[in-house]
């Protein structure tokens, strides 16, 4: 089958989005499917080609229209809506310029309008229509406050539901994010659930004595406390902070805060004006370094704002779970994350925004060290058993094999 997808960000672009996708894609090549993917330009990645509106590319025999566009900052909303604008706009141009004419078109939620085009192309094409969620919008924009427009909010939410209601088929991340999209669509037959993933034959454990992520940075005495991905909106990451300048005396323990986002300068002016030596920021970590990096901390943190449940699930547990770490999961009991530490016993929960409830699971993790050892055992086993990439990209590609004209 010939398969088109709408997404802004796809490979070589760091984005967890554009990882998932790209290995996605990479699978169902594998699976016999011709591939197209309608890209924009990585916002951490320098292209030095020559840019036109829609440049022909190929990876892996994935045929890539990549579209012309802007690179403003994301942490000045009138500026990340141009960014998406643009890419919005010659992404419409580019999907006239298909080699293969599709027989599924795939639209993701990046950016959240993405729908509209998926829609738009699947009449063109007289496709079928998969409406694929990575997150949930206006929601989020609402909980973080970003988006206090009502008629943009209004549009967005009136966009999402005209999605949702001419889409064969609804793909979404877990049962938390399921039960919010059945508000907008009554018809539970059309929402399949396809988890994101790890690859756990790239992403593996490597022993603490044994991490040269851990001995390239000089972190071998510390009880080490790592964030790894998006710096951005929704993690609610300045409680870190927080937490770090209520641990400072404590010498042995020390944060740390890999990757990029809207936030993350933020958070550098906050730990500079508070003076904290114990928290140090790196950037996103090359993909063939992974196993090192993600295996380096005693324990990871996985944060997401109050209010976000469902809306969005943090992908990054699934690196996590395949390096067989333990977490934290600064999160809401409703949500997918929840359900996982509950059902394999590989972190620990504690509610957003509580500083007292965080100081406590970290004092209580340095000194169980045993505990945080099975939980990592039982990461592992989850990963291998349930969070595989060829688990989700098998499940991923019967659905479309399934829809058929």
């Amino acid at each position: 089958m010939n398969i088109l997808f709408f997404n802004r960000s796809f490979y070589p672009d760091l984005e967890a989005t554009g990882q998932f996708l790209t290995e996605l894609c990479e699978d169902l090549k594998k699976y016999g499917h011709n591939v197209t993917v309608i890209a924009g330009k990585s916002y951490h990645v320098k292209d030095k080609k020559k840019s036109f509106i829609v440049t022909h590319d190929e990876y892996k025999s994935i045929s890539i229209l990549r579209v012309l566009g802007t690179s403003f900052p994301k942490r000045f909303l009138f500026f990340r809506l141009i960014n998406l604008g643009f890419y919005f706009l010659f992404a419409f141009i580019a999907g006239f310029c298909v080699k293969n004419k599709p027989d599924v078109v795939v639209a993701q939620t990046d950016p959240p309008v993405m729908g509209l085009l998926g829609y738009f192309f699947s009449k063109w094409y007289k496709a079928k229509f998969i409406y694929s969620y990575k997150d949930i919008y206006p929601e989020i924009g609402i909980v973080t406050g970003r988006l206090r427009n009502p008629l943009l909010n209004f549009l967005l939410d009136k966009i999402n539901r005209f999605s949702c209601k001419n889409a064969d088929k609804i793909i979404c991340l877990g049962e938390d994010m399921k039960k919010i999209i059945l508000v907008k669509n009554e018809n539970p037959e059309k929402i399949e659930i396809v988890y994101d993933w790890a690859d756990t034959d790239v992403l593996h454990p490597v022993p603490l004595n044994e991490n040269l992520f851990r001995k390239k940075y000089n972190l071998d005495n510390k009880f080490l406390i790592m964030y790894s991905g998006n710096i951005g909106l929704t993690q609610g990451l300045e409680d870190i902070v927080k937490v770090a300048d209520r641990l400072k005396e404590n010498e042995d323990i020390q944060f740390l805060l890999v990757g990029e986002g809207a936030s993350k300068k933020k958070l550098q002016d906050d730990v500079k004006r508070l003076v904290l030596s114990n928290v140090v920021f790196l950037p996103y970590q090359p993909k063939k370094e992974l196993s090192h990096s993600l295996s380096a901390p005693n324990l990871h943190l996985i944060t997401l704002q109050q209010g976000l449940a469902g809306l969005v699930v943090p992908s990054k547990i699934y690196g996590i779970l395949s390096c067989g770490r333990p977490f934290i999961a600064w999160i809401e009991e409703k949500s997918e994350i929840f359900n996982i530490v509950n059902k394999y016993n590989c972190g620990i929960v504690v509610p957003p925004g509580n500083i007292e409830k965080m100081v406590e699971a970290i004092l209580w993790a340095v000194s169980h060290p045993d505990k945080l050892e099975k939980m990592g055992v039982n990461s592992r086993n989850a990963a291998l058993n349930n969070f595989d990439r060829r688990v989700s990209t098998t499940k991923f590609n019967k659905i479309i094999s399934g829809m058929k004209n």
